[in-house]
């Protein structure tokens, strides 16, 4: 309800004395006060009724008055004449004209509970209005999900329901789907979502923003499937947005969260099966025939070149970053090949891909990725390319360019790999474990029977480059415990590790246990 509405209330005999500009302010609720400062008992939007008991001949409390209403952000001011003053005082007229508040002369004969209760009835039909609007709305887009439509086919109900235009956005800022009424000019889409807040598109930013201009106004809320945001709707018109129209977009948001959260449910069964087989062959339990089958059965086509990528997490040990992740991943891919499935794998992302260079395809999805994940930088690492019966050798290879790499490298590939690559190439598992037990079986016994870290420290020291300082720091302990330890593992491997030859075998057997490990 708007003062203008109260305006046309037959019998009440209101006439506007000053603001007439500000008559299409809404009327939230109807107050009576004589206080000469009632605004710690308003909350915005009232309009106030009083006789002016507290105002007579004081014209800079007049003025003050006025300033008060305005700063509590009341509707309008309501003044009983025939009391105290005979009219509206021109101060008070003069001061609410200029600040644009809508000032009402309520006859003598109407009394103020007239007007509360014609103000009160008229919010309750409002009330009632928009519920059963709301009803209506919401059984005529949830009877879309169960049609099995689409977002599309939702948009187009939108605009049928509140004529206008409406845009859903992918979280890249893709157009997944649009509609217009009959004579209704769009906006261009790109401008569109460049003007939207990015906070929009975050799991935890704002999920509603509003604009108004000469241009019309517009309304855009992300659309939530389970607890991230799955994408982003846009509803706008050549005017003012009023009540349905609000009414329409929170229930389209709604319905479209719940297509989504479908559609998020298939997926996530698919990967749940795919990731199965992926962790199983690149744990090496599944290889031969009977993989190369499995991947044929998830979409992976006979025969084909198959390369692991790896993915890094900035954030390891943040288990809904990961998945995050994964899901980021698995939509960029998703974009680029039809032969791609991502897997959550030891706290990184792990995808299987047929592409004919996976070096680039690498490249683009992890710029892309990094920027759905607040612009940190993802590292991956690309395997080589292997039949689809050997994928682990693939995912080793990816894994540890990503390890050997420069962290500062954002694509590591088989050029990075360095000694891994000949241990991965040159020696079978059966070889590579009798080589570590022969070199570093004295120092694993040593660890398991007594708890200690001598594998570890070693490793640090040679890492560090014979380095006792460094080596200590990365250990988190003091020089001269990482010397103590490294003095009992020489004793214990027979060996000198101030020997460069001793400490090259000591080191490679260390690669190995590295790649056993995985």
């Amino acid at each position: 309800m708007t003062i203008k509405d109260l305006l046309e209330l037959p019998g009440l005999g209101l006439t506007v004395a000053a603001g007439r500009d500000g008559i299409d302010v809404s009327i939230r609720w109807a107050h009576i006060s004589e206080l000469q400062d009632p605004t710690p008992w308003l909350s915005g939007g009232e309009l106030l009724l009083t006789t002016g008991m507290d105002l007579q001949g004081s014209p800079p409390a007049q003025r003050a008055y006025i300033g008060r209403l305005v700063k509590a952000k009341v509707a309008g001011l309501g003044f009983g004449v025939g009391f105290d003053f005979d009219t509206v005082p021109p101060v008070l007229v003069k001061a609410a004209e200029r600040e644009g508040l809508a000032v009402l002369e309520v006859p003598y004969p109407v009394p103020f509970i007239a007007i509360t209760e014609a103000v009160s009835s008229h919010l309750t039909r409002d009330r009632l209005k928009d519920a059963q609007m709301s009803v209506e709305v919401h059984e005529r887009l949830a009877s879309l999900v169960t049609d099995g439509s689409g977002p599309a086919d939702v948009l187009d109900e939108v605009v049928e329901l509140a004529p206008g235009w409406a845009m859903l956005f992918d979280l890249r800022g893709d157009i997944l789907a649009s509609a217009g009424s009959p004579g209704v000019e769009a906006p261009d889409g790109d401008e569109v979502w460049k003007g939207l807040p990015p906070g929009l598109t975050e799991r935890a930013g704002p999920s509603t923003a509003a604009e108004s201009g000469p241009r019309g106004a517009q309304v855009a809320l992300a659309v939530s499937a389970g607890r991230r945001h799955e994408a982003v709707l846009v509803y706008g018109k050549d005017r003012r947005l009023d009540q349905r129209d609000r009414i329409v977009v929170h229930h389209a948001v709604t319905v479209l969260g719940l297509l989504l959260t479908s559609r998020r449910a298939v997926i996530e069964a698919e990967r749940r099966v795919t990731g199965d087989v992926l962790s199983e062959a690149f744990a090496g339990r599944l290889t031969g025939a009977d993989l190369a089958r499995r991947l044929e059965l998830v979409g992976f086509p006979p025969g084909s070149g198959l390369t692991a990528l790896v993915f890094e997490e900035p954030h390891p040990n943040d288990g809904q970053a990961i998945e995050e992740l994964a899901w980021l991943v698995d939509a960029s891919l998703g974009r680029r090949t039809r032969a791609a499935r991502t897997v959550v794998i030891a706290g990184r992302v792990a995808a299987l891909v047929a592409s004919s260079d996976p070096e680039d395809l690498a490249l683009v999805v992890s710029e892309e990725v990094g920027q759905g994940v607040q612009g940190s930088k993802v590292r991956v690492g690309v395997g080589e390319t292997v039949s689809p019966s050997t994928i682990r050798q693939s995912y080793l290879s990816g894994l540890f360019a990503l390890r050997a790499a420069p962290h500062d490298r954002t694509v590591a590939t088989q050029r990075d790999l360095g000694s891994y690559g000949f241990l991965l190439s040159a020696q079978p598992r059966p070889v590579l474990e009798g080589y570590v037990r022969s070199v570093l079986g004295a120092l694993i016994d040593r660890d398991e029977d007594r708890s200690s870290d001598l594998v570890e420290s070693v490793n640090a020291f040679i890492e560090a480059g014979g380095r006792w300082e460094q080596g200590a720091d990365v250990l988190g302990v003091h020089r001269h415990t990482l010397r103590y330890r490294v003095r009992q593992a020489e004793e214990l491997l027979g060996r000198d590790l101030s020997s460069a030859e001793d400490r090259l075998e000591v080191w490679l057997a260390l690669k190995a246990s590295e790649i056993l490990a995985e």
